[in-house]
């Protein structure tokens, strides 16, 4: 916001400079009609840079005003980025290794669209791009279970991504999410290995947003 204000100065400041440049009594400085032809773009350049400024400040305050995450903001990138980790969380629920395990390099890759309207989060145009894991059901019921998941968010604004991309690893990345993972309690080398999300039923709570 302070460099948007500062912006704005130095505009306003080019602006005015021009202006007075321009408007200068005949005997103090002399304008011929070939500098004021050639002065003209930059003028109008000015001005269309203070416009664009201004409404950049109004739409900040606007922002601010509502409650929302600004798009550009740091905050609104690291929401974002948690997005794809709880699509996978959900994703693995259709994964139970066991006799349908996979190859520990099989994957799936998702498209979909990224829609946060009214501060609900959720997928749209959830599809299949391309699958090594030769289970068109498992396929399927991954691309359902993204497309069913949504959460609220209030802070974030409306927003809408297209042509995102979610790649799954049954037996890397999305491992860890899986039933059969979170309810594990085996004796390690530090006693039990509880997880401290974990519920009294063995099932983990995704992160609630506020």
């Amino acid at each position: 916001m302070r460099k948007l204000v500062a912006g704005t100065i130095v505009v306003l400041a080019a602006l005015a400079l021009i202006v007075w440049q321009m408007r200068e009594p005949a005997e103090q400085v002399s304008v011929s009609p070939e500098q004021q032809v050639a002065a003209a773009p930059m003028l109008k350049h000015a001005r269309a840079e203070l416009a664009a400024a201004a409404q950049k400040i109004a739409e900040a305050q606007a922002q601010a005003k509502s409650g929302k995450l600004d798009p550009a903001s740091d905050a609104f990138f690291y929401r974002e980025e948690a997005i794809a980790p709880r699509f996978t969380a959900q994703a693995a629920k259709c994964y139970t290794g066991g006799l349908h395990r996979v190859h520990r390099n099989a994957k799936v890759k998702l498209g979909f669209a990224i829609s946060i309207k009214d501060g609900l989060i959720s997928a749209k145009d959830v599809h299949v791009i391309e699958s090594t894991v030769n289970d068109k059901t498992l396929e399927n019921c991954f691309a359902k279970q993204v497309a069913m998941t949504a959460w609220r968010d209030d802070e974030m604004p409306d927003y809408l991504s297209k042509d995102e991309e979610l790649v799954i690893r049954p037996e890397r990345g999305m491992k860890k999410f899986t039933k059969e993972n979170l309810e594990y309690q085996g004796d390690g080398p530090i006693g039990k290995l509880v997880d401290a999300d974990m519920t009294a039923t063995g099932s983990r709570e995704l992160p609630k947003q506020n």
